[in-house]
């Protein structure tokens, strides 16, 4: 089937839509500077990798691949989407590992989820990693609650990893700096780093947009100068191919891109994709009468030293540094950058250098540069630039201005500024760009959106609207959220729209903000009310109040425009509506008639004084939206459906009729984790049976479930209650398990799940687990005894709480069946009972297997907990006692949890493994893998294994493999301490420093990984030991080291793990 659809997905932050088809880009094109950056990597790879985030970096990507749509390689690029996690890495490390070719694999990611990347690739050798980061700067900033450009932290990355880095200095630049971070991929891993929700958010025309074939034989060419640049010194390399890159395209390209006075006084340097493109242009203005000058830096790093320190005209006197911070950090690295290359080129003879610092949540607008420009140096004033109207008002005349739009996320006209743009952009004279933002946190959830039209020959001006031509306004709530008249320039119109109709004219404007009635007349504003409930037009419902809004835009920007506005509207609804001319003509006069009223703004406005109460204060309210989300807030949620006592006629409808009742069959819907069903195939107890411990291994049969797992992960158990006990407690209760219960599902109030009284006892409720204070408060009211329910009253409360604490901890009552045999006036109805009880959980436990081994099997390594409670009876863990019962070929429902238990990336760095208990589980897996590694022909490092129990006899827990396996060569060193085997207390720390100096080599000389699992109480002595490495490591280097900070500096490199509970 072929798909004809250029683009789909229009919506109010995406005008132009989603281009269904790679090769639709081509030329001049209507895009998002993201959308280009995958076009580029879809054209010239056959398989993507891509992090999942906010804005859907993959979703074109994904689109395409999944149209067919075929690169010019005639390939359909393959594309893999990771969760933002520790270890998913491996994944792409896996791929590389098993492909001869040497060519760009391209890894679309926002730069939050590096953090999670790096201890992976830490220590590996970077020439053999073609990795191309394709890095959307994107992050969220709880200060602000807001999605920011974070640069610094990716920046931080590269830099420790010894990665290059590209960035373009405007959304023109997308594909071409893209091509380039291929291409230098091929020696070393590379970043092109941009700002993510500028280039994921913003919509406009691009010109000279390249086509598929047309970046598959630059990619080509590119490609095949590399060797060229491998013999340069790694500074130089960036330079060479942007060379190689101008040479193709006939461009300019240079590292450190300068604007400005031909000999300026002051130079300002800039880094990041808005703030470059916005400072370039605004000092190139302002150099016709202030000699200053512009440096934006394209390739960060390497930075090359001499280059800057060449760009820097020899005028200059000072140098003032834009740089982001992040943290507490008080100046930023961009500045560290500058003052060394100015310093190493030039010395004491250097211009001085100062900054300006900002967070990644700065908003950049142009009013907001040129504050922070004049606080440096002297500008001429700012000419204002009006809206400009075409003389002759036809058809195809469009205004040249900036525009904004407030709405609620949920107002009637959230898509009218999407409409406006796209039709804007038909007149192929101009260039338009589109904003919108969705600030969640402001006035309830707004958006803001901004149009920006300017001749095709001119530079749209980057950064929020600051001085709009136009301001539409949504409603009088938008105004006590946002100081909207400060993004209107002086004399701008302002339209207020109103849905709920105006009777009164001079009474609705009575009552309008004083604030925003002062600043209208200070501001020598326009305002016109659109009164859109004052149109009733049958044959546009449903359009009607959006179409009223658009007349009144198009009527304040093109007054001549006549009945040409009816095509207008045509093209801003595009293929939304149908209707006749005569139609739109007539609702246009109406509108023209009803609709619009003009408000005179009175000058004595501008006096205007807000009364206020004694104590209050009058803060100033924002003027530009943040961006808090990509989308609005969920304003509708469904309610959770009341349990249903129910019987089997209930359940035989919804089996018979399932269309109309929408019901689905599945493997324990109640649960939010993808499960399988599997099968006991051993459980055997290792410990003696006359032994006070209860330790077993237990093996899972999961041929043909489709379950798999890594290295380190976790098996989740959702077990069952002993069935002796559920029926004893329903007994007690007066409930019949045959009958059936009708219960919300707990992840989708949408869902109901129809059980018996048996089953939802059994699997849906932990109705032997201990239950929290507010049990007791909620079932306080069901009693009908007084003296019982102020007793729960009381256990409930506040006051309470040192009496629920005291029987919490003399297990007076520890599970939800005692309190219901304590207290036997408190009887709720099964509806009710569903409801107090909190759900089973599932429980984890560390995988003792590599499926590399044990292909249809994973193994588990357990200890039953038990304990004697005040009244004398023995009481079990839940889960542990429930597999420690399960026969052979018991079939049971488990999940796979993520964990951070990996091994390093290199099969030649060394392991060393201290566990405790059952907390040797993961190493045995550990261990199987690195068998596996040595059968495929790997070399493996030294693997040493320190493990503590109390008795070797009893508790030497795979101790017969352990042997067999250092026999085998495959473990190093055993340190086995039996703390109660002889007269002195031996431990686990005590072995691991009688090998100080091998694990010495080990950690800090071969780059080795340190791993504890097992309970908590060993983690200070086990830390102390890897002090006491690095510290006898300083001691033979002769350095000086804060031992607890390089350990800790070991946790973020993910090479020192810890799993303890």
């Amino acid at each position: 089937m072929t798909i004809e659809k250029t683009s789909i997905s229009a919506s109010a932050v995406a005008p132009f839509g989603l281009p269904a088809d790679p090769d639709s880009l081509h030329g001049v094109a209507y895009t998002s500077p993201h959308t280009l950056v995958s076009q580029t990597v879809y054209s010239t790879a056959a398989k993507v990798f891509a992090y999942k985030s906010a804005g859907a970096l993959e979703s074109s990507v994904q689109l395409w691949e999944a149209f067919g749509r075929a690169n010019p390689q005639e390939i359909v690029p393959s594309l893999t989407a990771l969760e933002v996690r520790s270890g998913a890495a491996n994944a792409i490390l896996g791929y590389l590992s098993q492909r001869a070719s040497h060519t760009a694999l391209p890894v679309l990611t926002p730069g939050s989820a590096l953090n999670f990347i790096q201890p992976t690739l830490a220590g590996l050798t970077a020439d053999k990693l073609p990795l191309s980061f394709q890095v959307a700067a994107l992050d969220y900033d709880e200060a602000t609650s807001s999605l920011v450009a974070d640069y610094v932290s990716p920046l931080k990355f590269a830099r420790e990893l010894g990665y290059s880095v590209v960035t373009p200095l405007s959304a023109a630049e997308a594909q071409h700096m893209t091509l380039l971070s291929l291409a230098l991929s091929k020696l070393q891993p590379s970043l092109h780093l941009y700002d993510g929700p500028a280039f994921l958010r913003e919509n406009g025309r691009i010109e000279n947009v390249l086509s598929p074939t047309e970046l598959a034989a630059a990619y080509t060419q590119l490609a095949a100068q590399t060797p060229l640049w491998e013999s340069l010194p790694v500074a130089k390399r960036p330079a060479a191919a942007l060379s190689a890159l101008n040479a193709i395209f006939d461009t300019a390209y240079q590292p450190f891109e300068y604007a400005g006075h031909a000999e300026p006084t002051t130079v300002f340097v800039v880094y990041g994709t808005v703030e470059s493109e916005l400072l370039l242009q605004t000092v190139a203005t302002l150099a016709a009468d202030a000699k200053i000058g512009a440096v934006a830096i394209r390739v960060p790093l390497p930075f090359d030293t001499a280059a800057f320190a060449a760009t820097i005209p020899a005028s200059a006197k000072s140098v003032v540094v834009l740089g982001q911070t992040v943290g507490v950090a008080t100046t930023s690295a961009l500045k560290a950058d500058v003052a060394a290359a100015l310093f190493w080129e030039s010395g004491i003879a250097a211009p001085s250098v100062s900054e300006f610092t900002y967070p990644a949540s700065f908003i950049w607008s142009p009013l907001i540069l040129r504050k922070v420009l004049s606080s440096f140096v002297v500008l001429p004033e700012a000419a204002a630039k009006p809206v400009v109207y075409s003389q002759d008002a036809t058809t195809a005349a469009s205004p040249h201005g900036s525009f904004v739009f407030w709405s609620p996320d949920n107002g009637q006209f959230v898509e009218v500024a999407s409409k406006l743009a796209h039709a804007l952009s038909l007149d192929g004279a101009s260039r338009v760009n589109y904003r919108a933002k969705y600030d969640n946190v402001n006035g309830a959830g707004s958006v803001h959106a901004q149009i920006a039209s300017v001749p095709v020959a001119e530079n749209s001006v980057p950064g929020s609207v600051d001085a709009a031509d136009v301001v539409f306004v949504e409603g009088t709530q938008i105004l006590s959220a946002y100081d909207v008249i400060s993004t209107a320039r002086e004399g701008a119109t302002v339209l207020l729209g109103v849905s709920t109709g105006v009777v009164d004219l001079t009474e609705f404007v009575e009552k309008l903000p004083i604030s925003f009635k002062r600043d209208l007349a200070a501001n020598k504003n326009k305002l016109v009310v659109v009164d859109t409930a004052a149109v009733e037009f049958p044959e546009t419902e449903g359009y009607t109040a959006s179409i009223v809004v658009q007349v009144a835009f198009w009527r304040t920007v093109l007054p001549k425009l006549g009945d040409h506005v009816v095509q207008k509207l045509w093209q801003s609804q595009g293929s939304g509506i149908e209707l006749l001319p005569s139609i739109l003509t007539t609702l246009a006069s109406k509108c023209d008639e009803l609709a619009v009223k003009p408000v005179e703004v009175v000058p004595e406005w501008a006096q205007l004084v807000e009364e206020l109460k004694e104590g209050e204060t009058s803060d100033p309210l924002p003027f530009l939206a943040l961006e808090t989300a990509f989308s609005g807030n969920p304003r509708t949620s469904e309610a959770a459906g009341e349990p249903e006592h129910s019987v089997y006629v209930s359940a035989a409808k919804r089996l018979a009729f399932k269309e109309a009742y929408g019901t689905t069959t599945s493997l324990r819907p109640d649960l939010s984790v993808r499960n399988f069903v599997v099968k006991v195939q051993e459980n055997r107890r290792v410990t003696p049976s006359d032994y006070d411990r209860n330790i077993f291994h237990i093996e899972f049969d999961i041929t043909g479930t489709g379950l798999t797992y890594d290295i380190g992960e976790a098996l989740g158990i959702h077990g069952r209650n002993d069935s002796a006990l559920v029926q004893q407690f329903l007994d007690l209760y007066g409930l019949e398990g045959a009958d059936l219960v009708v219960v919300p599902n707990r992840d989708d109030a949408k869902l109901v799940e129809t059980r018996t009284v048996f089953q939802a006892f059994s699997e849906n409720l932990d109705l032997f687990g201990k239950p929290p204070k507010r049990f007791y408060e909620s079932l306080a009211p069901f009693a009908t005894e007084e003296a019982e329910r102020k007793q729960l009253e009381l256990l409930g409360s506040a006051e309470g709480a040192a009496d629920l604490k005291k029987r919490q901890e003399e297990n007076v009552a520890d599970s939800y069946a005692d309190v219901f045999a304590e207290f036997p006036s408190a009887r709720p109805a099964l509806s009710d009972l569903v409801q107090i009880i909190a759900p089973l959980k599932r429980r984890e436990y560390s995988i003792a297997s590599s499926q590399k081994m044990h292909p249809n099997a994973v193994h588990l390594l357990i200890v039953v907990v038990d304990w004697v409670d005040s009244r004398g009876r023995t009481r079990f863990g839940h889960c542990s006692k429930y597999l420690a019962e399960l026969a052979v070929g018991t079939e049971l429902v488990v999940s796979v949890k993520p964990s951070v238990m990996k091994l390093p990336p290199l099969s030649t760095q060394p392991i060393i493994m201290s566990g405790l208990g059952t907390g040797l589980a993961p190493f045995k897996a550990f261990v199987e893998e690195k068998i596996w590694q040595k059968q495929q022909g790997m070399e493996i490092g030294a693997v040493y294994l320190y493990l503590g129990a109390r008795h070797k006899k009893e508790e030497y827990l795979y101790g017969e493999l352990w042997e067999a396996y250092k026999a085998a060569g495959i473990v190093t060193h055993i340190g086995a301490a039996f703390s109660r085997d002889q007269p002195e207390k031996i431990y686990i720390q005590d072995r691991i420093r009688e090998n100080i100096e091998e694990l010495t080599d080990a950690v800090m000389e071969q780059n080795g990984s340190f791993y504890l699992c097992g309970p908590t109480w060993p983690v200070p002595d086990i830390t102390a030991c890897l002090e006491d490495v690095v510290k006898n490591d300083a001691q033979k280097t002769g350095k000086k080291v804060d031992a607890a900070h390089e350990v800790e500096e070991m946790k973020e490199a993910g090479r020192y793990i810890l799993e303890v509970y």
